[in-house]
């Protein structure tokens, strides 16, 4: 643009150093003749004014204007000659004369000439514009396209300008491919776990809703969810290296298992959930699936001596459903799973009873649930050996369908914690709970209720809780509250203090599900809580497994060391029992002693007889 514009000055300066030398070549001229004519008039006319045809004067060519001895008037029609056409005075003898020169001739002379000149550099200079003005036009329409087109054929590279545009695109489009490769490897990452390179929630979720939105009814797909239980027990025991060296193997062996299966994705979508989705019917591919990741689990078990590699679980996708839907089933199915031997899989189908209900279906009930106070309280109570024990008795919830069953309270708590409304039912349930043992008068007995991850999660509910606490010092008294042993291991803080407040109050506690691992005795001694409950897994085969025996033993003596009681949970055959006695368990819990009853139709003689 610079050079364009210089050139534009230039060519205007020229152009008017033609039109002035057009202008004033061809004045000087006439200027020229003027001054001649002058001389000769001058000649002229002396030798006439001494002649005796002084009369004759005035007819004299080229003299416009004479005068005897009275001065002319200072007026010039010629005033561009500047002196050449003013008045003259001539003295012949004593007499003055005055005269004006005749200036039309030495005009005509320069305009004839100025004219032709000027309009001909004028045209030449509109021309050589409107041809520069066109070129430089084409010019920057070529720049133009060159910027905004990135086709290489359209430079030619002859100017400066030209290569500039040329190296800026080069440079842009690398830039351009250098962003697009980052952002590939951003949106990459963001869709993909870190640890194990499977895709993370986020890719899961999609893909998942992808699949079920499939407007090909025929089309049905599998779902199978991972659980790596043995992740917390590793990271006690060992460290969280080796729990991630456990996720990666966990990780190897479903890739491993579903390689031969074509479309099949795995993902992570939690700490230790690892998702898998399969095009196929359920049943064959849970059969054939389940049973070699069960024998593989197995074998990784034995291999590091571990209580359970991972449990599974399977549901059938159909196009139409929820999300909310088929999580909920697979984690219906992963409990189911977990209550049978290790490393077991268990299919859950899509039932009558659920086969409408989404996010939105699932809300109403448990709302509708809530507000007409259908939550039902069962009781399960604890056999203490010493007599003089006061009786130590689990409330636990259920909740009616509509077709005047359950629903499975897995499912239940599962959506509650998806649809935000844990702390709604939890806050009810402790409500209920205590206000029917005020009014039964069962403060004598110790009355167990279960709290969830969100207990922990929302500091609101301790301080909510410690006010309900402080209304009636005599039920608070026979209140104890369970945590379960890996909610309180990722939130032993909160734990904590939440303990610390329930001992303030009056109120006890105890840590169920307890015995994962070495870790669990750093929480006896941190936490310090009233009674101590033995996962169910570690009594299933205690009476043919001396290491699990010892490891309870080692439970049991520092717990009582440090007075804490402890109750064994899942206590079904008479040998269970028979064992646990020899290791002077203070009470022991289950079918066996007795199975979960109506709250409203316990009384103490039913504890008593248990």
């Amino acid at each position: 643009m610079r050079e364009s514009r210089t050139f534009n000055q230039i060519l205007i300066l020229a152009a008017l150093i033609s039109v002035l030398t057009g202008l004033l070549l061809p004045w000087w001229g006439g200027y020229r003749l003027l001054a001649h004519h002058e001389q000769e008039t001058a000649a002229n006319l002396t030798a006439w004014l001494s002649s005796a045809e002084q009369d004759r004067v005035s007819s004299l060519p080229g003299i416009a204007q004479f005068s005897y001895e009275q001065p002319l008037p200072p007026q010039s029609s010629a005033w561009w000659f500047g002196s050449a056409a003013e008045t003259k005075q001539l003295i012949v003898g004593e007499t003055p004369f005055f005269y004006q020169l005749d200036t039309h001739f030495a005009t005509r002379y320069w305009l004839s000439l100025s004219l032709p000149l000027m309009v001909i550099s004028l045209m030449l200079f509109i021309g050589l514009y409107v041809r520069w003005s066109k070129e430089h036009q084409r010019h920057e329409q070529h720049l133009h396209d060159l910027i905004v087109n990135t086709d290489p054929e359209l430079a030619t590279g002859d100017t400066p300008l030209e290569q500039s545009i040329i190296q800026w695109h080069q440079a842009y489009q690398n830039q351009i491919e250098t962003l697009q490769q980052q952002l590939s490897e951003a949106h990459q990452q963001s869709h993909q776990d870190s640890l194990t390179n499977l895709g993370n929630r986020y890719a899961f979720r999609r893909d998942l809703t992808q699949l079920l939105n499939d407007e090909n009814k025929l089309a049905v797909s599998t779902l199978l969810m991972i659980r790596a239980t043995a992740l917390n027990e590793i990271n006690n025991r060992l460290d969280h290296q080796a729990g991630d060296q456990y996720l990666q193997d966990i990780t190897r062996i479903v890739r491993k298992a579903i390689q031969p299966m074509l479309g099949a994705k795995a993902y992570r979508t939690t700490g230790t959930d690892i998702a898998v989705l399969i095009k196929g019917q359920c049943d064959p591919l849970a059969q054939s699936l389940g049973t070699q990741l069960h024998q593989d689990f197995n074998h990784y078990q034995h291999l590091h001596g571990l209580d359970c590699t991972a449990y599974m679980g399977f549901t059938q996708l159909l196009p139409g459903q929820s999300p909310e839907q088929v999580l909920v089933r697979v984690d219906s199915a992963l409990a189911h799973a977990q209550v049978n031997e290790p490393n077991s899989w268990q299919v859950v189908h899509k039932n009558e009873d659920d086969k409408d209900l989404g996010e939105t279906q699932w809300r109403q009930r448990l709302e509708a649930i809530l507000e007409e106070e259908r939550i039902h309280l069962m009781v399960q109570p604890v056999q203490f050996k010493r007599a003089d024990q006061p009786g130590y008795n689990e409330i636990l919830s259920r909740f009616p369908n509509e077709t005047d069953g359950w629903y499975p309270s897995s499912t239940v708590f599962a959506m509650l914690q998806r649809l935000d409304l844990s702390m709604h039912f939890e806050r009810k349930i402790i409500e209920t709970a205590i206000h029917r043992i005020a009014t039964k008068n069962l403060s004598t007995q110790r009355w167990a209720i279960n709290l969830t991850p969100a207990s922990l999660q929302h500091p609101s509910f301790v301080i909510w809780l410690e006010r309900i606490l402080l209304r009636d010092v005599n039920v608070t008294s026979s209140l104890v509250f369970e945590l379960d042993e890996h909610i309180l291991e990722y939130q032993l803080v909160a734990g904590k203090r939440l303990i610390e407040m329930l001992r303030r109050c009056g109120a006890r506690s105890a840590i169920s599900k307890f015995g994962h691992g070495y870790g669990s005795f750093r929480q006896i001694k941190e936490l310090k809580p009233d009674y101590i409950k033995l996962d169910a897994q570690l009594v299933k085969h205690l009476q043919d497994d001396s290491a699990n025996q010892q490891f309870v033993r080692m439970i049991v003596d520092l717990a009582q060391r440090l007075g804490c009681q402890v109750i064994a949970e899942g206590v079904e055959t008479p040998e269970q029992k028979r064992t646990l006695d020899t290791m002077y368990i203070d009470g022991i819990q289950g079918y066996l002693i007795a199975r979960p009853t109506d709250l409203d139709g316990f009384s103490r003689r039913a504890v008593s007889s248990a």
